[in-house]
């Protein structure tokens, strides 16, 4: 059976369509549409991509159709599309290539040290801006953002509460999609978790989703000092990041270092898929009970109620939440956990009122 094939000689000058169905065949059909006048047997076939050679039927029935050859005669040499194109490149763009490799050469060593300095000729040259607030200001700052930031603080604040939301609908889904409320008796566990998430959602709001985190603006609740510049915390059980001077960003500064601060994670110490979501389960669980006991004063309860409040830090809160660099966030298991947190009817007046 015949396969179709592109074969172009070692120069890529004429590329043509050979319909064959062995190699000899296909050398033969190659070498009269390509004008090579020489003999078939002095031809060679070799791939295009990574010039491997061709000298059997057995090998050439393992390639898919459209494959691209290479047919050279009997003093050429083989040439890869790789080095080919590379080379053509390299001919016409010469400066720019030796520049890109001196740089390369420059940053082989020491690297470390020559970033830092880098790193603080790009800081001097951008603290200029960092200070301005408005976009018209810095409209450069603002690129790709909604017109209704008129802000830099206001558009900071705004990335915070996407993260909260997200963290609200990674709880809400997997709460939602748990037995207990997939398969709840009489829609009693059903009922009991969207309490708890409308409970959640009203701690939120009253909080405005933590919005000043991220607000330079803030002083109460902001991560980062006056000016906007955030410090990495390190990994999730370290009291601070090991890259001491090097884990640092400022967002305000310039539209890039906003873009790459997206990449930092505000990450849960006590992991919320892990840990803070399958105890929040175990305590909705915990409330079908004849009998419960209350977190707060230990005393057993006919009626206990769960404790969003505390949930609520775990999940939103700086008291489990620590901004990291990319490098400091540990995606495996956390060895800290959360527990259950249920209270009495006295015990959570009690907490209402303080609140």
């Amino acid at each position: 059976m015949k396969k179709g094939y592109k074969v172009t000689d070692v120069k890529r000058i004429k590329k043509i369509g050979v319909a064959a169905e062995n190699l000899e065949e296909l050398i033969e059909k190659s070498c009269k549409k390509l004008g090579f006048n020489v003999s078939c047997a002095e031809c060679r076939l070799y791939v295009a991509e990574d010039g491997t050679h061709v000298d059997d039927d057995d090998y050439l029935k393992t390639l898919p159709p459209q494959t691209l050859f290479i047919l050279l005669q009997e003093k050429e040499k083989m040439v890869t599309d790789f080095d080919y194109y590379y080379n053509l490149i390299r001919s016409c763009k010469k400066d720019y290539i030796d520049t890109g490799l001196a740089a390369k050469d420059f940053l082989s060593t020491n690297f470390k040290e020559k970033f830092q300095v880098f790193q603080k000729y790009i800081a001097a040259a951008n603290d200029a801006k960092t200070m301005l607030s408005e976009r018209t200001q810095d409209p450069a700052w603002f690129e790709g953002l909604e017109p209704s930031e008129k802000t830099k603080e206001q558009s900071m604040s705004k990335r915070v509460k996407e993260r909260m939301r997200g963290y609200f609908y990674k709880t809400k889904s997997a709460l939602q999609s748990s037995e207990l409320y997939v398969h709840s008796r009489n829609g009693r566990g059903k009922k009991l978790i969207d309490q708890f998430l409308l409970d959640l959602r009203k701690l939120l709001e009253l909080n405005k989703y933590n919005e000043g985190y991220f607000n330079r603006h803030d002083n109460i609740t902001r991560m980062c000092n006056e000016n906007g510049l955030f410090e990495c915390g390190g990994l999730w059980n370290n009291q601070r990041c090991m890259y001491d001077g090097e884990h640092v960003i400022n967002p305000y500064r310039s539209r890039e270092e906003r873009i790459i601060f997206q990449t930092w994670n505000l990450d849960h110490k006590i992991e919320l898929s892990r840990s803070v979501v399958p105890m929040i389960l175990k305590a909705i669980e915990r409330l079908g009970q004849t009998t419960v006991q209350c977190t707060s004063c230990k005393k057993i309860a006919g009626e206990c109620f769960i404790e969003a409040d505390r949930y609520y830090l775990q999940i939103f809160t700086r008291e489990n939440l620590k901004l990291v660099h990319i490098v400091c966030h540990y995606k495996g298991k956390h060895d800290i956990q959360s527990d259950v947190y249920t209270l009495c009817k006295k015990c959570l007046t009690s907490q209402m009122i303080q609140s």
